[in-house]
């Protein structure tokens, strides 16, 4: 008798979600190992975050090396292990619907894709910033406000191309960073020895993180290290995701690490932390430490990356606005497919719309510079938040879905429960730090932290506010329609046998 209760309570715990189903019969698996992990080191890699830490001196170094043990690295065996035992479309959205519920499942997937709008809402800035800085050029507010438009605007258009082609690009863009790290670090390294360290070299600076003195480094490298769940928004169009998952996570973070150490090393050993620029000062170093047009062309490539970067999340992450369309949280408009690329060409555009009206509303009001690390600063405190909607359902999954685990074969975080539970706490300690330091502590020598918290709080109360209004009304819309309706249109999208790969590429 218990039995015949257990199976049809195991069928329905089991039932596939239309985003589990739909993406698989008509999205491409065109993913590789070397694709994701460029996707990865794009998503989460900012070299601009090597400026912003630099100008903290030699604590910079033990705060980097905090932030990998406290979050990185529980992050991403988490998301490996949740990755691997629901490799589908939409990541966390999946993750926290299967452990929590549909409404934490919208809440884990909104506050993890939020941080595109306002990403991309900044990131313009640091393009164009990088771009003065190669011609030695400034610009007046309007035309820089006309510019960051623009080029926001040619990232959208280029993200709406077939993915294989925006993955040619990462892949090629990706050797060119690593060219980039090194020119950077071996200049540091060459100026310190003829000339000394910019920044005074602290043997306990280097190896004891001041939380009294520079706390806010912390939340910064925090938000310079979020994102390792989002290339799983696009679980369905992986080759393999129980192979290439972890190899993704590892190989990607063995890559980030090192960009970010590097830079940041050689930053430091150029320029006094007084003077170097939070956003340009990981390429203004080059003007001391390198021959002549060096730093102008380095500003160039670095521009360039940011843009490709960029288009990386734009592509990425409107997969989560596809996936609520296909799980009805919004209007079926929002599942619409491009038949030729297959990119969701509406959520990619509302994504565009969006950042745009945040960009032009907030960069009229302050300086370029301030408002950049305003909105880095805001991000960082709702992207944060997101991480419990990954480390809260390992727990959950495996009392859940242990007997998944005992008949399946598939990467999972080390130590059994032990493991587990140590991974979550110590994921779980270090977000709840970075939000802190994160909302409470300015990263702005100039600005004082009681200003820094008005436009951090006011930025994460406009992104829940607008988290609200996308569920009421999103849903009110979406349930006007019933699933066999919302999804008619997705049927005329059959795959060509070209599009599809069926063994694992490395």
């Amino acid at each position: 008798m218990t039995q015949e209760l257990e199976a049809p309570a195991s069928a329905q715990r089991d039932k596939l979600l239309t985003t589990e189903l739909v993406p698989e019969q008509i999205l491409p698996k065109i993913m590789t190992t070397y694709g994701l992990v460029a996707t990865y080191v794009f998503i989460i890699c900012w070299l601009t975050g090597s400026s912003v830490m630099a100008t903290g001196g030699w604590t910079a170094i033990p705060m980097w090396v905090l932030g990998i043990l406290t979050f990185l690295v529980p992050a991403g065996m988490a998301v490996a292990e949740l990755g691997n035992l629901w490799p589908g479309q939409g990541g966390v959205y999946i993750w926290a619907t299967r452990t929590m519920g549909e409404t934490w499942g919208f809440i884990g997937g909104y506050l993890s894709w939020i941080p595109v709008i306002l990403n991309a809402a900044s990131s313009p800035a640091i393009i164009l910033q990088l771009v003065l800085l190669a011609f030695h050029a400034e610009l007046g507010l309007t035309l820089s406000i006309i510019l960051q438009v623009a080029i926001l605007w040619a990232v959208i258009g280029l993200s709406l191309a077939k993915l294989a082609a925006n993955q040619r690009v990462m892949g090629v863009v990706f050797v060119v960073y690593g060219v980039l790290t090194a020119v950077i670090f071996v200049a540091g390294v060459i100026y310190a020895l003829r000339n000394g360290s910019g920044t005074p070299f602290s043997l306990h600076d280097s190896l004891v993180p001041d939380f009294a003195g520079a706390g806010f480094l912390y939340g910064t490298v925090l938000l310079y290290l979020l994102g390792v769940e989002t290339p799983y928004n696009m679980g369905a169009e992986f080759l393999s995701v129980r192979k290439s998952g972890p190899r993704m996570v590892i190989w990607g973070s063995v890559a980030l690490v090192a960009i970010y150490l590097l830079t940041t090393l050689g930053t430091m050993m150029v320029l006094p932390s007084d003077q170097i620029d939070p956003v340009t000062g990981v390429i203004g170093m080059l003007g001391s430490a390198a021959p002549a047009g060096v730093m102008e062309v380095a500003a160039i490539v670095l521009a360039g990356i940011v843009f490709v970067a960029l288009m990386t999340y734009q592509v990425t992450y409107s997969r989560l606005i596809f996936v609520s369309g296909l799980e009805r949280h919004l209007p079926r408009l929002f599942t619409h497919l491009n038949p030729r690329t297959r990119n969701p060409v509406t959520a990619i555009l509302i994504q565009g719309v969006l950042s745009s009206l945040i960009l032009v509303g907030l960069y009229s009001q302050s300086s370029m510079a301030n408002v950049t690390v305003f909105l880095q600063g805001g991000l960082s405190t709702v992207w944060l938040v997101s991480g419990f909607f990954f480390l809260f359902p390992v727990v959950i999954a495996r009392k859940k879905y242990a007997d998944r685990y005992a008949t399946e074969k598939f990467w999972r975080i080390p130590g059994g429960m032990v493991g587990v539970w140590i991974a979550v706490v110590v994921g779980t300690i270090g977000t709840i730090g970075g939000v802190y330091y994160s909302f409470a502590k300015s990263w702005i020598q100039d600005v004082p932290d009681s200003t820094w918290m008005v436009w951090t709080g006011g930025i994460s109360l406009g992104m829940i506010a607008l988290g609200v209004v996308v569920y009421i009304f999103g849903r009110r819309s979406a349930h006007k329609m019933n699933s066999d309706d919302a999804l008619a249109h997705l049927a005329v999208l059959d795959l060509k046998k070209s599009e599809t790969t069926s063994p694992e590429a490395v």
